[in-house]
């Protein structure tokens, strides 16, 4: 039998072990809030740099992407004068935004709280629209940025001022942007902006290229015959050769600023190849048009779709950041008119009932009316009634995929994919 100093020797044993396993777990615990309450304060401190990148953007890409925002005038004004330069810059900015506020939350680690998870998300969403390869049809080619170029550039104009970290600068960004030539050196262009970013920029202006085109050929209005028969083919919009970026226009402009010693003799013979090379892409694009219908294909999906989830970062992260910026970017339209649409896939939108881009943002009144994901983005329920609610929205015809009673949002053909408590598909 134990005696009572054996036994008191045990409990008193047992309640040290328990006593530090306590003081350990407690320990944990602490360093855990601790290490929770210092990036709760990272992210409403760095998330305004990123506030600022994403709001500088929106309404750039808006801007660009609204017909509303054209009229002759100003498209006389720009002519050929858009900065690629600064296109890339606004670009830059976001992407170094992102890794800024990563790098100073270790990636959102401890951060709990319903925000907190649409954020991560919703940066998630952005970064899948900018590399996905889930869309069909010429209009969504455009501005597919590739992940090693995306990270290049973050790293690129992160700049680091003893132990911060913040967005490169303008004059920073031109400074950096091309390598300048030394007598006797050799160049290095390992991390030229420049090399990385221009065919991007290319890419961008190709779309402003296209609706320049779209918009001095479109047919808008009917016109009235002296029979008084419509003519529904309608009558120029504008007048196709005051087009400041037609290929002869577009030439002439490249001449002057090689004439006036802008550009060099080689970087003049890429840009009228640039010119050529989309003139005859265009053509071929029309005669694969068995109707004549389309006047020409702009290729400007992806980048609509992430205007709009820019937009609705701007307004999650002014409620992060308790900026109260109170300055909502505006939205561009998503409904497309059918003359900017390939052949093909203005078959297949006329069979399924389109008329608007497929869209996934946050905004349940125009664009998105049930805040489902697209399917390919694959994104579970994060359970805090976010931006998203369980399942997700696919891309197939309206025979292939299983359409839901009630839930329009906009676009007929986006099937719902039912998933269980779990977040298991069904």
């Amino acid at each position: 039998m134990l005696d009572g100093t054996t036994i008191a020797a045990i409990l008193t044993g047992i309640l040290a072990l328990f006593g530090a396993v306590a003081t350990a777990w407690m320990s944990g615990l602490n360093e855990n809030r601790k290490e929770s309450r210092k990036n709760r304060k990272q992210l409403s401190r760095y998330s305004v740099p990123l506030l600022i990148a994403s709001w500088d953007l929106a309404n750039w890409l808006y801007d660009i992407l609204e017909d509303d925002n054209y009229s002759p005038e100003r498209c006389d004004a720009y002519g050929n004068g858009w900065t690629k330069q600064f296109n890339s810059y606004l670009f830059g900015q976001y992407f170094a935004g992102v890794h800024i506020i990563r790098e100073k939350t270790q990636f959102f680690a401890g951060l709990g709280g319903s925000r907190s998870q649409e954020l991560k998300k919703l940066l998630w969403k952005i970064q899948d629209e900018f590399v996905s390869m889930h869309y069909e049809g010429r209009e969504n080619h455009e501005l597919r940025w590739v992940e090693y170029d995306i990270l290049h550039v973050q790293e690129a104009m992160t700049v680091a001022d003893g132990d911060e970290l913040r967005p490169m600068q303008w004059r920073e960004f031109k400074q950096n942007y091309a390598v300048k030539e030394e007598p006797g050196a050799e160049k290095d262009r390992s991390m030229e902006l420049k090399r990385i970013l221009e065919p991007y920029e290319d890419e961008l202006q190709r779309i402003i290229f296209r609706r320049f085109h779209y918009l001095y050929s479109a047919t808008t209005e009917p016109t009235i015959p002296k029979d008084r028969k419509p003519e529904f083919e309608g009558k120029p919009k504008w007048l196709r050769d005051r087009n400041p970026q037609s290929l002869e226009a577009s030439l002439e402009h490249f001449k002057r600023k090689r004439d006036r010693g802008t550009l060099t003799d080689k970087e003049y013979d890429a840009e009228c190849r640039k010119v050529h090379k989309d003139d005859k892409m265009i053509k071929k694009e029309l005669e694969e048009d068995l109707t004549g219908a389309t006047v020409v294909v702009i290729p400007d999906h992806r980048v609509r779709r992430l205007q709009h989830l820019l937009s609705d970062l701007v307004t999650l992260l002014d409620e992060v950041s308790s900026m109260k910026f109170n300055r909502p970017a505006r939205r561009c339209k998503m409904d497309v008119d059918r003359r900017v649409l390939s052949y093909k896939t203005a078959t297949e939108w006329r069979n399924e009932g389109l008329s608007r881009i497929p869209c996934d943002c946050n905004d349940d009144v125009g664009c998105n009316s049930t805040r489902l994901d697209f399917k390919h983005r694959d994104l579970t329920s994060t359970g805090w009634g976010g931006i998203s609610r369980k399942g997700t929205l696919s891309f197939g015809s309206q025979a292939q995929t299983a359409t839901v009673a009630g839930v329009e949002p906009d676009q007929p053909s986006l099937g719902i994919r039912r998933k269980t408590t779990d977040g298991e598909q069904c």
